[in-house]
């Protein structure tokens, strides 16, 4: 950075970001007696979290979270999930409603907590601050100070184009990562990856990834993963407040096809994952077909409290996507079929999956049909065309269980941190939670870039420091 620097302030910690984990990291380190800097480069806090359901949820054990995310980082989630109930205690504590009574089989496997976000978030600014931080918004970090074996602080980029430096013993990077470049999505995703739908905060664009490179960071497993749900296409806007409406958590119960008329994934996997494998067929488009049964039960459930009970295919409808309803089976493949869908392919999945079915299971066309499918049976039967999301990205910075940065060879980047999303393989293909993880993995960097400022975390802390 060869920019003059007008302003140099002083800091124990800084932390890049404001959404779930740069917020955890922050309060933990200030509870921990560091003086904090918590740098939002939006106008408002809060990143992607606030923009969520607010449910706090993992996997229940080891044993699930490899069977669901079999690629994911083992020691990243061992550690979650020993780290799941000291956190949850935390928040209760905290004084933040978190409901008494869990929801189970998140995501088909999770178990979880509702909470309030927004408090959550609240909470940890009003803690930095208390302890004699600051939290500002505005605030882009566009570079980091290093010498090439040490991190001692960031740069920021004020509302005058001036340029501030604040030297610290460590920074923590949490900036939700790259789901908003359009560049890096294709680079590390792959085709059709620049056609996701945003279903994020629009600041998370790989500043970590980008400056945690700069400073020598290595890179992870996972780069070419997401998280994100299906919407229905086309959609006349896409703003926050449809985010939640307009995703078709439901779709793991209906047939999923893409333009040619063909499976390509078992369903009951659930919707974050076959959001991913949308994208990867032709247009990134598929059609979710079911019947009356799923859009009465499963498509007007609750998926999260606080949600309510709502037709999700009808909203979708409204929002302007394609869609066909038909008394019988034969006259919605007609329907399709005019979207220019293979007619006869068509049919021949729908027969094979739906013998798949009666059989119990098994292979239809060489994409497997779960013993839990349900073909479609009742009238009257729907069609929508539905397209990927992204909501945030999986890959991203190396670190280990303690928060910390490492480079290629596996060794610590001195000063250096990450949390939440801009961390790298605790989640693979398989999703292991949003708010948890980015708490529970703030609370991680917090704790260690506390240490590295020589600071010791209080006794009565409700949590406990990796020696």
């Amino acid at each position: 950075m060869t920019e003059h620097i007008g302003r140099i302030r002083q800091f124990d910690v800084v932390v890049v970001g404001s959404g779930v984990s740069g917020s955890a990291a922050a309060m933990t380190a200030a509870r921990a007696g560091a003086k904090v800097a918590l740098l939002e480069k939006l106008d408002t806090y809060g990143g992607s979290a606030a923009l969520s359901a607010g449910m706090f949820w993992t996997a229940p054990d080891l044993e699930a979270y490899q069977k669901r995310i079999p690629l994911g980082d083992a020691e990243l989630g061992a550690r979650l999930i020993q780290d799941y109930p000291e956190a949850l205690a935390e928040l209760r504590a905290s004084g933040v409603r978190v409901a008494t009574e869990p929801q189970l089989d998140i995501m088909t496997f999770g178990i979880g907590y509702s909470t309030d976000i927004k408090a959550i978030l609240a909470w940890c600014r009003n803690k930095v601050v208390a302890a004699g931080g600051e939290a500002r918004t505005n605030a882009p970090v566009v570079d980091l100070v290093h010498n090439g074996r040490r991190v001692t602080g960031a740069i920021v980029r004020e509302h005058d184009d001036t340029l501030t430096r604040y030297d610290a013993a460590a920074v923590i990077l949490t900036t939700g990562g790259f789901q908003g470049a359009r560049d890096k999505l294709t680079r590390y995703i792959g085709p059709n990856a620049d056609r996701l739908l945003l279903r994020s905060n629009p600041g998370s664009v790989g500043d970590g990834l980008r400056l945690a490179r700069g400073a020598g960071a290595g890179g992870t497993k996972a780069m070419s993963t997401f998280y994100g749900h299906l919407i229905g296409s086309p959609v006349k806007r896409f703003e926050p407040e449809d985010y939640l409406p307009y995703s078709q958590y439901y779709s793991g119960s209906t047939v999923l096809v893409n333009l040619r008329g063909e499976r390509f994934a078992d369903e009951t996997q659930g919707d974050e994952l076959l959001n991913q494998a949308l994208t990867f067929q032709p247009e990134a488009r598929g059609i979710l077909i079911f019947d009356h049964h799923v859009r009465v039960t499963e498509g007007t459930e609750e998926p999260f409290p606080g949600l309510g009970t709502i037709d999700r295919y009808a909203i979708a409808v409204e929002a302007g996507a394609t869609h066909a309803e038909a008394s019988t089976l034969a006259e919605l493949i007609d329907a399709v079929a005019a979207w220019g869908v293979d007619k006869v392919n068509l049919i021949a999945t729908l027969d094979r999956y739906k013998a798949a079915v009666v059989s119990g299971g098994g292979v239809a066309r060489g994409v497997a049909v779960a013993p839990t499918a349900r073909g479609p049976q009742t009238g009257p039967f729907y069609a929508l065309m539905v397209q990927p999301s992204i909501t945030f990205t999986f890959g991203g910075i190396r670190t280990d269980e303690r928060g910390r940065v490492l480079d290629h060879d596996g060794h610590p980047v001195t000063g250096l941190y990450a949390a939440g999303a801009d961390i790298g393989g605790l989640s693979n293909y398989g999703y292991a939670g949003g708010l948890a993880p980015g708490y529970i993995t703030g609370r991680w960097a917090g704790e260690s870039a506390a240490r590295a400022t020589s600071h010791q975390v209080p006794a009565d802390a409700a949590f406990a420091v990796q020696s």
